[in-house]
Order: structure tokens, then C-alpha cells, then sequence
């Protein structure tokens, strides 16, 4: 007999929060009724094109404070979004009466787990990162479990480290995909001129945009798909269209249908080292350059570069922004390319550890 259920996911690391719902739904024991809880101080490429679309009605929005370690003064003013997310989460958990809440980080996390503490509803808090970020150490003291991706972060910094139980981050499905709707007419082409993926997150990045513009001239003997971010894409489409390139294809966000394709073809991945990048680029076991965004939290991008570089040694370079020009991201792409490698990929549990400590929990 099939059991009925219901969860609340919330939180800002939408990827990993995207895989689980995608498992939920495919759930042959269970029907679960999946409700989303997220802020609304600004919607961002990954959450208007996936996340909202696939909830509708089950989407919630709340107010959400944050608390700025460089100011003080940004960190008051956000105390009465704050206290009203907090008013709200507690409404909206009354109202669904989850089984179980599953917190994917961010501060519009907290409120929603502390509902739930105070409702007698089990929760996960999930950290993807190798640092544990001020939310994490937060919903760590309301959460029944606090779920980490790596062996490595110091568990330590949470307070009950007796909650702690190593998952790993659910590896989204899309990315074994191997045909790809909108760049399939390249299939021939790549074998000639090997494929580089330059990508700065859903939101793009400015300073690794601009670093491409100026080599594009001088990769004549690559495939380039670029994607630019939303903001950027206008003006790199227009500084580009200039140059008459045919190697060369800029796109606002590379979308589920397509990433497959793209990641597994390319002989070379630009970007930055977050959480998701830097383990889809391990699971792929893929020749990455990684530019890590040096203002990141606890300086967690560059740690994640270092963890996938030791794994990697030969596959990865690592470029601090403070020290990388055009010339030395050209130089480090000519140095990888001839770096030969031999495709293999790391296979995930037939069942999702975080996907079964959900079940367990929610029992």
C-alpha cells in the first residue's frame, strides 16, 4: 500500500534540492505532497526556470533578514524581514503539517527549520559545501540531523556533532545525459575542434566573461559555448557578433536538456568552484580551469577547487582571480588541452543516501 506524505524543502542551493524532489516524485512507496519554501528578495535564473515552474501552488514565499559579517548596519535592518519570515514559516508549517522539513541552506532556511522544531516535525539540514556556513551552525541546533556532503568538513563547528551523518550531495541526472536538443548539429564538429564549456553559474560572471572576450580571437581551434548569465548576455553577443566567429556560441543559462551534452563533450570546463560544479566536474572526471570566487563565504570556492585539485592533480588548474589575466587563462588552456584523460565516470548509489535518510526520518 502506497503511503501518503508530505514534506517542505527550502533553502538556496536549488540543484541539489531539485535532484531530491525529482527522487520524491519517483517514489514507488510513498505519494508525496512536495510544498517549496524560499525568499523573495529577488528571484535568480536557477529558481524562476526550475524551481517555481515545477511547484505552482506549492511554492511559498517569505520575508528573509540576513545577517552581512561586513556590515553591521545591513544586518539591522534586515531584523524585521527577519521576524516577519519567521511569523510566516511558522503559519505555512502549521498550515501543511509537513512529516518531514529538509533545509538546503541560506538564511531563509532558518525560520523554516525552527518552525519545525517547535511543530515536533523531524528535520534535515543539508550542507553542500566543505565549510558549515552561519545557517547551518544555526538550524543545526533545531534540526534532527544535519547531513554533510563531505567527509571532510570539520564537524566540529556544529554544535551536536552527534546529528551529523556523511550523504554526499544528490547528483542531478541530467548531467550522464548524453544527447543534447539545441547543440547536437556540434556532434561532428567537436571532434575536430575539441569543445570548451566556459560557465560562471546560472547568474554568469563578469570578470570570467570578460577574460573570454579578450583570448576569443586566439581559440580559433576550439568550440566554445559560453555561457554568460542574463545581464551579460546583450553585450557579449553584441562585442562578439563583431568578430564574425563561427567556433563560438554565447547563451544566457545552458538549461537541464541541454548540460548533459555539454559537460560530457567538453575537453575543457571554465568557471567558478562551487559545491555543484566542482563534484559534477569529479563525477565526470573532467579537465577543469577554476577561477574561485575569491568573496565567497569562509573562502569555501577555493577550498573546493584544492579538494577537487588533490583528487584531480593532472585535470585541474586553479587561477586566483587577484592573479589571472586573459593571457594566463590562454596559457593554462593551451597547458590542459594537451593533457590526455581517460573518461570515466563515477556511478552514484542505486539509492540516494539523503534521499534515504529522508524516508527514514519522516517514518
Amino acid at each position: 500500500m502506497i503511503k501518503e506524505k508530505s514534506i517542505i524543502i527550502t533553502g538556496t542551493h536549488h540543484t541539489p534540492a531539485i535532484e531530491i524532489i525529482k527522487q520524491l516524485q519517483k517514489d514507488k512507496n510513498t505519494s508525496w505532497n512536495i510544498h517549496y519554501i524560499s525568499h523573495n528578495t529577488g528571484r535568480d535564473t536557477h529558481l524562476t526556470n526550475t524551481i517555481i515552474p515545477l511547484f505552482k501552488a506549492n511554492y511559498h514565499e517569505i520575508a528573509c533578514g540576513k545577517f552581512h559579517r561586513r556590515s553591521v548596519f545591513d544586518s539591522l535592518i534586515g531584523i524585521p524581514s527577519t521576524i516577519i519570515g519567521f511569523f510566516q514559516s511558522l503559519y505555512l508549517v502549521h498550515q501543511i503539517k509537513p512529516d518531514i522539513v529538509i533545509s538546503f541552506g541560506g538564511y531563509v532556511s532558518v525560520p523554516v527549520i525552527i518552525a519545525a522544531k517547535i511543530n515536533n516535525i523531524p528535520s534535515i539540514t543539508h550542507e553542500q559545501t566543505l565549510t558549515v556556513s552561519l545557517a547551518t551552525k544555526i538550524n543545526a541546533m533545531f534540526s534532527t540531523k544535519v547531513a554533510l556532503t563531505f567527509a571532510e568538513t570539520n564537524s566540529k563547528d556544529i554544535i551536536s556533532p552527534h546529528k551529523v551523518v556523511i550523504t554526499g550531495n544528490p547528483i542531478r541526472t541530467e548531467i550522464f545525459k548524453k544527447t543534447s536538443p539545441k547543440y547536437s548539429f556540434l556532434d561532428m564538429t567537436i571532434k575536430k575542434r575539441p569543445l570548451i564549456y566556459i560557465t560562471g553559474g546560472s547568474q554568469g560572471s563578469e570578470f570570467i566573461n570578460q577574460l573570454i572576450v579578450e583570448i576569443l580571437p586566439k581559440l580559433s581551434t576550439f568550440t566554445i559555448i559560453h555561457q554568460t548569465g542574463i545581464a551579460d548576455f546583450a553585450n557579449i553577443k553584441e562585442i562578439t557578433s563583431k568578430l564574425k566567429l563561427n567556433n563560438y556560441f554565447p547563451v544566457e543559462y545552458v538549461d537541464y536538456d541541454n548540460i548533459g551534452w555539454v559537460l560530457n563533450n567538453a575537453d575543457i570546463i571554465i568557471g567558478r568552484s562551487g559545491a555543484n560544479n566542482c563534484l559534477d566536474l569529479h563525477v565526470l572526471n573532467k579537465k577543469a580551469i577554476l577561477i574561485p570566487l575569491f568573496f565567497a563565504q569562509q573562502n569555501e570556492q577555493l577550498l573546493n577547487a584544492k579538494w577537487l585539485q588533490n583528487i584531480h592533480p593532472h585535470h585541474v588548474i586553479i587561477c586566483e582571480q587577484a592573479n589571472t589575466s586573459s593571457q594566463v587563462l590562454l596559457n593554462s588552456i593551451n597547458q590542459l588541452h594537451l593533457v590526455k584523460t581517460i573518461f570515466k565516470v563515477i556511478t552514484p548509489p542505486a539509492i540516494d543516501p539523503l534521499f534515504k535518510l529522508i524516508n527514514e526520518i519522516s517514518n
